[in-house]
């Protein structure tokens, strides 16, 4: 993973319903140079993405309260500004083949730790 993007550190936002998950995630990510946001369902990280610019959305498919589903359909109608250049969904529960059409990368549940940086980084899963 390249923790930087233009000389600066990126600004990745996870969002995950689980609280295990999503704090070795972030820690993970953290560690590997990069600043990060956590969220725990697509709501929150939605008022983040209005609130802050982000250099990558990382975003769990299933959740509660608004589902990764839902907030892509939102991240498609926030200004330029505040949408990310890239969107990574994580699922444990689909596949790849429900993002279809939609300019978003797909990593399946369970993950490699470099699997994760690698596509933080911009290399293709």
């Amino acid at each position: 993973m390249n923790p930087e993007v233009a000389g600066r550190r990126q600004r990745i936002l996870v969002i995950e319903d689980h609280t295990p998950t999503r704090l070795a995630m972030g820690k993970l990510i953290r560690q590997a140079g990069a600043e990060v946001v956590t969220a725990r369902d697509g709501e929150e990280g939605l008022n983040y993405l209005l609130t802050q610019r982000f250099d990558v959305l990382l975003t769990d498919l299933r959740m509660p309260v608004m589902d990764g589903f839902e907030l892509l359909q939102h991240c498609t109608r926030l200004p330029s500004s505040h949408r990310p250049p890239r969107i990574i969904a994580i699922s444990g529960e689909y596949e790849a083949s429900v993002l279809h059409g939609q300019p978003v990368q797909f990593l399946p549940k369970p993950f490699s730790l470099s699997a994760l940086l690698d596509m933080i980084g911009g290399k293709p899963n």
